[in-house]
């Protein structure tokens, strides 16, 4: 083939395909196929992660749960003897559990994990599978969830104000007493205050010798 017939054959190609690179038909159909996959992982996103946020929440309430149940069946004199009562971790397991029931949200692996604390606190992970479901096309099968919790007993300081009757009614006498309504209520608050001071100093004490 001679140049002069190959240079025809390339002008007769370019000319036919002029009008298809002026014609912009059609246009639209191109973009929003090109931009199907991202919507489908924006929108994908969205409700998978919505569903992971909402067992997220679910999840953190039943370990916090959890961890105040076994904390208050634990209760106060394990400061003082260090015996652990028997079924502490049953009663966490089982708040944990009608909080956040297996397969809840569609989960699964759903773990719980108690840690008793040296200082008697006890610390909780729970964590839970979300398995996804528009996000599979993109490879992300489930998105795991963890969260953390703690319960611990304080004791702080806390005052007691008492708030006493001592109108002109108080100085009368009952029939079945000897003194006087006013007197006998400042002897009741009188021993009440000596036997909760009385309290009060016996547990420092205990504290104090066990420490030694």
């Amino acid at each position: 083939m001679s140049p002069r017939s190959f240079s025809t054959i390339i002008g007769s190609i370019c000319d036919a395909l002029r009008p298809l690179h002026r014609d912009q038909s059609g246009n639209t159909i191109m973009l929003v196929a090109a931009a199907i996959a991202p919507l489908l992982a924006m929108v994908g996103g969205a409700i998978d992660m919505g569903r992971s946020y909402l067992s997220e929440s679910r999840l953190q309430q039943a370990c916090d749960a959890g961890v105040l149940a076994a904390r208050k069946k634990l209760g106060s004199t394990v400061v003082l003897d260090g015996l652990v009562p028997a079924n502490v971790a049953t009663d966490g397991n089982k708040y944990f559990n009608i909080n956040f029931r297996s397969g809840a949200y569609g989960t699964k692996n759903r773990a719980f994990t108690m840690m008793l604390q040296p200082d008697y606190s006890i610390s909780a992970v729970a964590t839970v599978d979300v398995p996804t479901t528009v996000m599979k096309i993109f490879a992300f099968d489930k998105i795991p969830v963890g969260v953390t919790c703690e319960a611990k007993l304080n004791f702080s300081n806390t005052d007691v104000m008492m708030v006493l009757d001592t109108t002109g009614s108080m100085n009368q006498t009952n029939p079945s007493d000897t003194q006087p309504k006013l007197a006998i209520l400042k002897s009741v608050v009188h021993n009440y205050s000596v036997m909760m001071e009385g309290s009060i100093m016996t547990i420092g004490r205990r504290k104090w010798a066990r420490g030694l």
